[in-house]
């Protein structure tokens, strides 16, 4: 009796062990939320110092570039959610989101907060010498921009909901 009870926790215990090993080793996305309706997620690779999130130091001013990516792995700009955020003092004083649809770059077409109505708000910042953690949200409505130098037309704008929680790393020249 004693050796069936082992051997079904056991059984109980090895699909939910071997599920949890699984997963842990998946990269958790650093930007989750809605674009157009739809459920995505983005992702900031890095490989040693090089990362798709940094920062400078301009004067009092603190600039920090974010880049997710859809692919967990190939850095491209294909579907990229790009975040710039100037802080002085520690306060949201700048932002642009853009959100890239035409191909292995950002430029256009693409989406952008300029021309739309999107909100940034930050709920974290905390700055050690050579990284910035930095989380919020990002809502509204943002425009299509379709060729470079044409105004965004909020017309054809999609919907944002997305939340960020992202470490940045300096960047030293």
């Amino acid at each position: 009796m004693r050796k069936q009870i082992g051997i079904m926790l056991i059984a109980f215990w090895l699909p939910v062990s071997s599920n949890a090993t699984e997963h842990a080793d998946q990269p958790t996305p650093e930007i989750v939320g809605s674009l157009d309706g739809e459920q995505r997620e983005w992702f900031i690779l890095s490989h040693g110092r090089d990362s798709n999130a940094s920062f400078v130091e301009l004067g009092d001013d603190i600039n920090i570039d974010i880049t997710g990516s859809v692919d967990d792995e190939v850095w491209e700009g294909e579907e990229a959610l790009s975040i710039s955020l100037t802080l002085n003092e520690e306060q949201l004083i700048n932002s642009v989101v853009l959100y890239s649809i035409g191909g292995a770059s950002i430029s256009p077409p693409l989406f952008t907060s300029d021309g739309g109505e999107v909100t940034v708000t930050l709920t974290h910042y905390e700055r050690s010498s050579q990284t910035v953690h930095v989380a919020g949200k990002i809502e509204g409505v943002m425009a299509l921009q379709v060729e470079l130098g044409e105004t965004p037309s909020p017309e054809e704008g999609i919907e944002i909901d997305v939340a960020f929680d992202v470490e940045a790393q300096k960047v030293e020249f």
